[in-house]
């Protein structure tokens, strides 16, 4: 696994220096951000917009290495629940460890990607917030104070959540000062969450000001922050807020799903936030194509070049090129209605020779992120589609059973499929968790993060081969050792 070149959270808040990695220096700054410096970074509109720069650039690309916010999600949790699978577990052991659910206390995954990069998204929110209310300079708008503090927020929260959601209860840094953060004790979940429905609810109200930039889909903006809220009422099942904040989202003119074949475009007014790629530049990258994708997807070649990499004679050669990293589990491809499109338009496969000893097996992998020729210039973090199921679930646990089917069709419809049979409620969640997991699949941890919130990932993982013995113990990953080292008011989770 390649290492990312940061220190652990107890380290890495104690120097302003990581505010402003990305793919260059935005400022000079030689203080920590405990001293003045916090009102030299924010003297100006012209550096505040550095900085909000530095804060998009990190998380799309994390100094180029895989993390939390930049595909780690996505990788990470489809392979700890029934998504994905790896053709070569010997070599990728650590990601081994977390398709079986059977994870190491050491794993630098669990570490290095998911916990230390997302703490330092968190850290550089934090500093922002810190820095804007120490600055009193006239020449820093109320215009761009309400984007810094809004968006801070925001990304605050969207950083709180995915840890939450994949390691438990954590601990809450609400400042860039490492005096305050390095004996921070973990917080239970709920916490957790009142947290995440704080700032984005302050976000909200900040992007309401009439004062306000009027944000795009690229940069944090109040739907974003009212989808997320959505999302986070619905895991702590306050249905009413659930309903109530997705019908504001879904009610949103400028928003509408869109075809599966342009669903994830840079232009899709399904995207109600995207992160922004530079091709030119290279900074940033969609590392679900670079782990997804074969090097040869063989659709997307001619019928002669298909034929010669199929001859019996040729293939083996060439198994290395024809094969992602990370495939998608059976349990996924069995999973979509015969008529479901999300399947054609969203899974690709490779097929093989139809001789022994491979048999014409077909090799699937997630295609949402198709490779082109042109390079992709959006990675879409919340979607329209994800409103819409949200606010069927909430409304069947409402028992507003109409409105939660009309939801439900909705997406059924876009995907080729006709109308659902369910009514009792029961039917109806049973229906919805089928259309998340074959709408949603591939995305953020959304499979997983299901499986756990609705208290089936026991019963559903450790029925697959490789999962078996699996506890609830193993649904959580391993706080790092060495920040339980460096902060003795640090736990470990059950199980390690």
């Amino acid at each position: 696994m390649m290492k990312i070149t940061f220190r652990y959270l107890s380290c890495a808040v104690m120097s302003i220096a990581l505010l402003l990695t990305g793919c260059k220096k935005l400022v000079d700054i030689d203080e920590p951000i405990d001293t003045v410096t916090s009102v030299k970074i924010f003297s100006s509109d012209a550096q505040a917009d550095q900085t909000l720069a530095g804060l998009y650039s990190q998380m799309i690309s994390s100094d180029g290495m895989l993390s939390m916010l930049n595909g780690g999600a996505t990788i990470y949790g489809g392979l700890a629940a029934d998504e994905f699978s790896l053709p070569n577990g010997v070599l990728f052991a650590e990601d081994q460890e977390i398709n079986n659910n059977k994870i190491l206390v050491d794993n630098s995954v669990s570490k290095e990607v998911l916990w230390m990069a997302t703490y330092k998204t968190i850290y550089t929110a934090n500093a922002i917030l810190d820095g804007e209310a120490a600055s009193t300079a006239t020449t820093l708008s109320k215009t761009k104070r309400i984007e810094l503090k809004a968006s801070a927020r925001f990304f605050r929260a969207f950083g709180f959540f995915y840890l939450t959601n994949f390691f438990g209860d954590i601990p809450l840094p609400m400042s860039s000062d490492y005096r305050k953060n390095i004996r921070l004790k973990r917080v239970k979940q709920l916490e957790v969450y009142q947290q995440i429905i704080e700032d984005l609810k302050e976000a909200i109200s900040l992007f309401s000001d009439p004062e306000a930039t009027v944000m795009s889909k690229s940069r944090a903006n109040k739907v974003a922050a009212e989808a997320l809220l959505a999302r986070t009422y619905l895991y702590i099942q306050d249905w009413g807020n659930a309903e109530s904040y997705a019908n504001q989202v879904i009610a949103n003119s400028s928003y509408k799903l869109e075809a599966l074949k342009k669903t994830f475009d840079p232009d899709s007014k399904e995207t109600i936030l995207q992160l922004t790629i530079n091709p030119s530049t290279n900074v940033g990258m969609i590392n679900e194509i670079n782990h997804f994708s074969p090097l040869f997807p063989l659709s997307y070649l001619s019928a002669a070049d298909q034929a010669f990499f199929l001859d019996p004679d040729n293939y083996a050669g060439f198994l290395d090129a024809l094969t992602p990293r990370i495939t998608v589990q059976e349990q996924l491809t069995n999973a979509f209605e015969a008529d479901d499109q999300r399947k054609n338009t969203w899974l690709d496969y490779n097929p093989s020779p139809g001789v022994a000893p491979y048999f014409a097996r077909k090799t699937y992998f997630a295609s949402k992120y198709p490779k082109t020729e042109s390079d992709r210039t959006n990675y879409v973090l919340i979607r329209l589609a994800e409103l819409h199921l949200i606010r069927a679930e909430a409304r069947a646990m409402l028992h507003k059973t109409d409105l939660a089917v009309a939801d439900i069709d909705l997406i059924r419809n876009r995907a080729g499929l006709g109308k659902t049979n369910a009514v009792a409620q029961q039917d109806l969640m049973s229906a919805i968790a089928q259309e998340r997991k074959t709408e949603l699949f591939a995305e953020w941890g959304h499979r997983f993060f299901d499986l756990k919130r609705t208290g089936k990932a026991v019963a559903v993982l450790s029925a697959i081969p490789g999962k078996q013995g699996l506890t609830a113990d193993d649904l959580l990953f391993p706080i790092p050792p060495l920040e339980i080292l460096a902060n003795s008011n640090l736990t470990q989770n059950p199980g390690y």
